[in-house]
Protein backbone atom coordinates (compact mmCIF):
# COMPACT_ATOMS: atom_id res chain seq x y z
CA UNK A 1 0.00 0.00 0.00
CA UNK A 2 2.89 2.45 1.26
CA UNK A 3 4.70 1.63 -2.08
CA UNK A 4 1.22 2.72 -4.04
CA UNK A 5 1.02 5.58 -2.48
CA UNK A 6 4.72 6.69 -3.36
CA UNK A 7 4.35 5.36 -6.79
CA UNK A 8 0.69 7.59 -7.23
CA UNK A 9 2.56 10.84 -5.74
CA UNK A 10 5.70 9.77 -8.56
CA UNK A 11 3.20 10.14 -11.36
CA UNK A 12 1.82 12.91 -9.94
CA UNK A 13 4.85 14.71 -9.46
CA UNK A 14 6.69 13.91 -12.93
CA UNK A 15 3.12 15.01 -14.32
CA UNK A 16 3.31 18.17 -12.96
CA UNK A 17 6.78 18.30 -14.05
CA UNK A 18 6.22 17.66 -17.18
CA UNK A 19 3.28 20.17 -17.47
CA UNK A 20 5.51 23.41 -16.17
CA UNK A 21 8.10 21.81 -18.73
CA UNK A 22 5.50 22.22 -22.01
CA UNK A 23 4.43 25.20 -20.78
CA UNK A 24 8.07 26.80 -20.71
CA UNK A 25 8.48 25.57 -24.01
CA UNK A 26 5.56 26.92 -25.27
CA UNK A 27 6.17 30.34 -23.62
CA UNK A 28 10.48 30.23 -25.00
CA UNK A 29 8.75 29.54 -28.37
CA UNK A 30 6.99 32.45 -30.69
CA UNK A 31 3.46 32.66 -30.53
CA UNK A 32 1.66 34.92 -33.08
CA UNK A 33 -1.96 35.39 -33.74
CA UNK A 34 -3.56 37.35 -36.19
CA UNK A 35 -4.84 39.69 -33.84
CA UNK A 36 -1.44 40.44 -32.20
CA UNK A 37 0.47 40.87 -35.70
CA UNK A 38 -2.28 43.17 -36.19
CA UNK A 39 -1.74 45.39 -33.35
CA UNK A 40 2.26 45.43 -33.79
CA UNK A 41 1.80 46.34 -37.96
CA UNK A 42 -0.68 48.96 -36.60
CA UNK A 43 1.24 50.65 -33.84
CA UNK A 44 4.35 50.63 -36.51
CA UNK A 45 1.85 52.40 -39.18
CA UNK A 46 0.85 55.06 -36.78
CA UNK A 47 4.00 55.69 -35.25
CA UNK A 48 5.99 56.83 -38.90
CA UNK A 49 2.40 58.58 -39.75
CA UNK A 50 2.91 60.85 -37.00
CA UNK A 51 6.89 61.23 -37.91
CA UNK A 52 5.75 61.71 -41.44
CA UNK A 53 3.35 64.71 -39.94
CA UNK A 54 6.30 65.96 -37.77
CA UNK A 55 3.84 65.24 -35.12
CA UNK A 56 6.72 64.76 -32.55
CA UNK A 57 4.23 64.44 -29.04
CA UNK A 58 2.39 61.51 -31.13
CA UNK A 59 5.67 59.78 -32.51
CA UNK A 60 7.29 60.34 -28.85
CA UNK A 61 4.54 58.19 -27.53
CA UNK A 62 5.37 54.85 -28.62
CA UNK A 63 8.53 54.70 -27.19
CA UNK A 64 8.90 53.88 -23.90
CA UNK A 65 11.53 55.65 -21.69
CA UNK A 66 14.05 53.25 -21.21
CA UNK A 67 13.75 52.61 -24.96
CA UNK A 68 17.45 51.52 -26.30
CA UNK A 69 17.51 53.30 -29.88
CA UNK A 70 20.45 52.50 -32.60
CA UNK A 71 20.66 54.76 -35.29
CA UNK A 72 21.44 53.96 -39.14
CA UNK A 73 25.27 54.63 -37.96
CA UNK A 74 25.48 52.25 -35.09
CA UNK A 75 25.26 55.53 -32.65
CA UNK A 76 22.72 54.65 -29.31
CA UNK A 77 20.74 57.73 -29.53
CA UNK A 78 17.19 59.47 -28.02
CA UNK A 79 13.85 59.18 -29.96
CA UNK A 80 13.68 62.74 -29.86
CA UNK A 81 17.11 63.15 -32.43
CA UNK A 82 14.94 61.23 -35.30
CA UNK A 83 11.93 63.57 -34.68
CA UNK A 84 14.21 66.84 -34.21
CA UNK A 85 15.91 65.40 -37.94
CA UNK A 86 12.86 65.04 -39.74
CA UNK A 87 11.24 68.42 -38.49
CA UNK A 88 14.52 70.34 -39.62
CA UNK A 89 14.41 69.06 -42.78
CA UNK A 90 11.73 71.55 -43.60
CA UNK A 91 12.88 74.58 -43.38
CA UNK A 92 16.35 73.07 -44.61
CA UNK A 93 14.34 72.56 -48.34
CA UNK A 94 14.86 68.82 -47.79
CA UNK A 95 11.53 66.43 -48.25
CA UNK A 96 10.97 63.28 -47.55
CA UNK A 97 8.83 59.92 -48.93
CA UNK A 98 8.36 56.90 -47.11
CA UNK A 99 7.36 53.76 -48.07
CA UNK A 100 4.72 51.47 -45.78
CA UNK A 101 6.33 48.64 -43.87
CA UNK A 102 7.22 45.92 -45.81
CA UNK A 103 8.13 42.03 -45.93
CA UNK A 104 6.76 42.95 -42.08
CA UNK A 105 7.45 39.86 -39.82
CA UNK A 106 6.62 39.56 -36.43
CA UNK A 107 7.06 36.90 -33.34
CA UNK A 108 5.63 37.25 -29.87
CA UNK A 109 6.39 36.14 -26.13
CA UNK A 110 3.35 36.94 -23.71
CA UNK A 111 3.93 40.60 -23.67
CA UNK A 112 7.23 41.11 -25.70
CA UNK A 113 6.76 40.66 -29.48
CA UNK A 114 9.65 41.28 -31.85
CA UNK A 115 8.86 42.40 -35.45
CA UNK A 116 11.39 43.36 -38.43
CA UNK A 117 10.59 45.11 -41.65
CA UNK A 118 11.91 47.18 -44.52
CA UNK A 119 11.26 50.86 -45.49
CA UNK A 120 12.34 52.34 -48.54
CA UNK A 121 12.81 56.17 -48.45
CA UNK A 122 13.01 59.01 -51.32
CA UNK A 123 14.40 61.85 -50.21
CA UNK A 124 14.65 65.18 -52.19
CA UNK A 125 17.59 67.73 -51.63
CA UNK A 126 16.64 70.81 -53.79
CA UNK A 127 16.19 68.45 -56.18
CA UNK A 128 18.71 65.75 -56.56
CA UNK A 129 17.26 62.31 -55.33
CA UNK A 130 18.22 59.46 -52.99
CA UNK A 131 16.59 56.52 -53.15
CA UNK A 132 17.49 54.34 -49.47
CA UNK A 133 16.36 51.37 -48.15
CA UNK A 134 16.85 49.46 -44.33
CA UNK A 135 15.95 46.94 -42.26
CA UNK A 136 14.20 47.69 -38.93
CA UNK A 137 14.01 45.59 -36.17
CA UNK A 138 11.25 47.09 -33.17
CA UNK A 139 11.11 45.04 -29.74
CA UNK A 140 7.78 45.78 -28.36
CA UNK A 141 6.88 45.92 -24.68
CA UNK A 142 3.04 45.57 -23.71
CA UNK A 143 2.89 47.95 -20.70
CA UNK A 144 -0.51 49.57 -19.58
CA UNK A 145 -2.46 47.86 -22.62
CA UNK A 146 -0.17 49.44 -25.21
CA UNK A 147 2.93 48.29 -27.23
CA UNK A 148 5.59 50.28 -26.33
CA UNK A 149 9.03 49.70 -28.22
CA UNK A 150 11.86 48.67 -25.84
CA UNK A 151 14.39 48.48 -28.62
CA UNK A 152 14.87 49.89 -31.71
CA UNK A 153 17.43 49.47 -34.64
CA UNK A 154 17.37 50.46 -38.20
CA UNK A 155 20.44 48.85 -40.53
CA UNK A 156 20.58 50.25 -44.23
CA UNK A 157 20.61 48.22 -47.15
CA UNK A 158 23.38 49.39 -49.16
CA UNK A 159 22.89 50.27 -52.60
CA UNK A 160 19.69 48.22 -52.81
CA UNK A 161 17.92 51.04 -54.53
CA UNK A 162 20.59 52.83 -56.23
CA UNK A 163 20.12 54.36 -59.61
CA UNK A 164 23.04 53.06 -62.49
CA UNK A 165 24.17 55.93 -64.47
CA UNK A 166 24.44 55.96 -68.46
CA UNK A 167 28.28 53.97 -69.47
CA UNK A 168 29.14 53.03 -72.69
CA UNK A 169 29.00 49.23 -72.28
CA UNK A 170 31.92 48.97 -74.61
CA UNK A 171 34.18 50.94 -71.77
CA UNK A 172 33.58 47.24 -69.52
CA UNK A 173 35.87 45.23 -72.03
CA UNK A 174 38.76 47.13 -70.91
CA UNK A 175 37.56 46.13 -67.17
CA UNK A 176 36.81 42.17 -67.86
CA UNK A 177 40.14 39.87 -66.75
CA UNK A 178 41.53 38.37 -63.53
CA UNK A 179 41.88 40.38 -60.51
CA UNK A 180 44.39 39.58 -57.56
CA UNK A 181 44.02 40.59 -54.09
CA UNK A 182 46.51 37.59 -52.66
CA UNK A 183 48.00 34.87 -54.44
CA UNK A 184 45.21 32.64 -53.83
CA UNK A 185 42.64 34.91 -53.93
CA UNK A 186 41.54 35.63 -57.71
CA UNK A 187 38.15 37.95 -58.59
CA UNK A 188 36.62 37.37 -62.16
CA UNK A 189 35.43 40.35 -63.88
CA UNK A 190 33.25 39.77 -67.57
CA UNK A 191 31.45 42.03 -69.56
CA UNK A 192 27.66 40.04 -69.95
CA UNK A 193 26.37 42.29 -73.22
CA UNK A 194 25.54 45.93 -71.32
CA UNK A 195 26.47 45.20 -67.93
CA UNK A 196 30.14 44.55 -66.44
CA UNK A 197 29.31 41.53 -63.77
CA UNK A 198 31.97 39.82 -61.12
CA UNK A 199 32.64 36.91 -59.07
CA UNK A 200 34.22 36.76 -56.01
CA UNK A 201 36.18 33.51 -54.52
CA UNK A 202 33.02 30.92 -52.91
CA UNK A 203 30.88 32.81 -54.72
CA UNK A 204 28.36 30.59 -57.59
CA UNK A 205 27.66 32.80 -59.76
CA UNK A 206 28.67 36.49 -60.91
CA UNK A 207 26.89 39.67 -59.50
CA UNK A 208 25.69 42.64 -61.82
CA UNK A 209 27.82 45.79 -61.12
CA UNK A 210 25.96 48.91 -60.99
CA UNK A 211 27.80 51.98 -62.75
CA UNK A 212 27.97 55.14 -60.99
CA UNK A 213 30.36 56.71 -63.45
CA UNK A 214 32.59 55.45 -65.75
CA UNK A 215 35.22 53.74 -63.71
CA UNK A 216 32.99 53.31 -60.13
CA UNK A 217 30.10 50.61 -59.44
CA UNK A 218 28.59 49.31 -56.70
CA UNK A 219 26.42 45.86 -55.90
CA UNK A 220 23.12 45.83 -54.64
CA UNK A 221 22.48 44.75 -51.48
CA UNK A 222 26.50 45.34 -50.58
CA UNK A 223 28.53 48.32 -49.21
CA UNK A 224 31.45 49.46 -50.85
CA UNK A 225 32.49 50.54 -54.07
CA UNK A 226 34.51 48.81 -56.85
CA UNK A 227 36.74 51.67 -58.31
CA UNK A 228 39.08 50.94 -61.98
CA UNK A 229 42.18 52.50 -62.48
CA UNK A 230 44.26 53.08 -65.32
CA UNK A 231 48.00 53.60 -66.10
CA UNK A 232 49.15 56.51 -68.30
CA UNK A 233 48.49 54.62 -71.51
CA UNK A 234 45.52 54.23 -70.56
CA UNK A 235 45.50 50.55 -69.39
CA UNK A 236 43.62 48.62 -66.73
CA UNK A 237 46.24 47.89 -64.16
CA UNK A 238 44.07 46.93 -60.96
CA UNK A 239 40.97 47.84 -59.52
CA UNK A 240 40.65 49.50 -56.17
CA UNK A 241 37.48 47.99 -53.20
CA UNK A 242 36.82 50.94 -50.72
CA UNK A 243 34.91 49.11 -48.01
CA UNK A 244 33.67 50.53 -44.81
CA UNK A 245 36.54 49.03 -43.43
CA UNK A 246 39.42 50.21 -45.35
CA UNK A 247 40.96 50.21 -49.27
CA UNK A 248 41.79 46.77 -50.91
CA UNK A 249 43.65 46.82 -54.28
CA UNK A 250 42.93 43.73 -56.59
CA UNK A 251 45.54 43.86 -59.29
CA UNK A 252 44.53 42.81 -62.61
CA UNK A 253 46.87 39.23 -63.81
CA UNK A 254 44.31 38.50 -66.75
Amino acid sequence: MQRRIIISLFLLISAGLMHQQASRSEASSPQVTSSIENEIQETIQQRLDALRRRDAKTYLSYFAEDCIVTSDTGALIKPEGIAKEWADSIPSGITYKGSVPLDVQVHAYGDIAVASFRLELDEDWGGQKLYGASRLTDVFARRGGRWLLVAHQETPVPNARRLAVKVNPTLFDAYAGEYQITPSYIIKVKREGDKLMEQWPGDTSYTEDIPVSESMFVVRGEPGLSIYVKDRSGKVTHFISRTIAGDLIAKKTK
